[in-house]
């Protein structure tokens, strides 16, 4: 875990790395490891909740928060 951090996250397989999303907006690519946690890149993908799974498709990641849906690509 990283230091100070709680909760919980919706967690997508995307191959080589795995995508977390907060009900806090906070989208969190990292490396699978069972021993250490190695983020590779962090985003607030929102200025409100995010209330879904995040849907990945090709390059896009889609997130629902509570009036949209928003398309971010890669």
């Amino acid at each position: 875990p990283v230091e100070g951090s709680r909760g919980y996250a919706s967690i997508i397989d995307a191959g080589p790395v795995l995508i977390a999303l907060t009900p806090k907006s906070k989208l969190t690519v990292f490396e699978p490891s069972a021993t250490a946690f190695k983020q590779l890149a962090s985003y607030t993908v929102s200025d409100s909740p995010t209330h879904a799974c995040p849907v990945i498709s090709g390059n896009r990641i889609f997130v629902k928060d509570a009036d949209s849906v928003i398309l971010w690509t890669f």
